[in-house]
């Protein structure tokens, strides 16, 4: 299978960067998979540092892009509703980044996670047994003790989902999103209503560190 790893970065997350991109290296070694970086800061000056840090850990097969967004337009809006709209027209580039390039899985994994480097083999086994089109390893939510996260922080999609639907939202639809904050819940309910092939797992990733 061609996969690509494709994550959303900002600079306010560069305390865990090199952290991650260190992870990111030692999981290519067990599964070869492409590497695509969309920086959503403003400006390009991140997109030269994450390039030193990709140089410096010897990450294979990646590009980085850059989310260029309106700063005026995010000013009337509260912290949360800025940082989940970068979040969701990033992984927008990702899923137009996959279709274009004949990519069969996307392997979404937050940058502020840190996974065992056998983590994507343990995925897409699942994926493979179940015949399932997303699987999702859910983590416990750093701000709700003993609660779940659903977002995609670790999880695979099919190509054939993100064919179908992608992240931005679409007011009128059924069912309509509200807010930026929910984009993530928005995408998922739309997948429940096809009665797409999904599964949310518990711990078979094991230690996943939110840092």
């Amino acid at each position: 299978m061609k996969i690509l790893i494709g994550t959303p970065v900002h600079e306010l997350k560069d305390y865990c960067m090199e952290k991650w991109l260190k992870n990111v290296a030692k999981l290519q070694k067990e599964s070869p998979a492409d590497l695509l970086i969309v920086d959503n800061s403003a400006g390009l000056g991140y997109v030269k540092k994450m390039t030193e840090y990709c140089e410096k850990f010897g990450i294979n097969n990646y590009k980085i892009e850059h989310l260029e967004i309106d700063q005026g337009e995010l000013v009337n809006k509260n912290i949360d509703e800025q940082i989940h709209e970068r979040v969701a027209r990033s992984q927008e580039m990702i899923r137009q980044f996959v279709l274009s390039k004949d990519y069969d899985v996307w392997f979404s994994w937050e940058c502020d996670q840190l996974i065992p480097s056998d983590t994507l083999l343990k995925l897409l086994e699942i994926m493979k047994m179940g015949d399932f089109m997303v699987v999702n390893h859910n983590c416990w939510d750093k701000n709700v003790p003993d609660g779940l996260c659903f977002d995609l922080g670790v999880s695979l999609v099919s190509r054939d989902c993100l064919k179908k639907y992608g992240f931005l939202l679409e007011f009128g639809k059924d069912p309509e999103p509200d807010t930026w904050y929910n984009a993530h819940a928005w995408y998922r309910s739309r997948l429940k209503k096809d009665r797409v092939r999904f599964i949310d797992v518990c711990n078979i990733v094991s230690p996943i560190l939110h840092i």
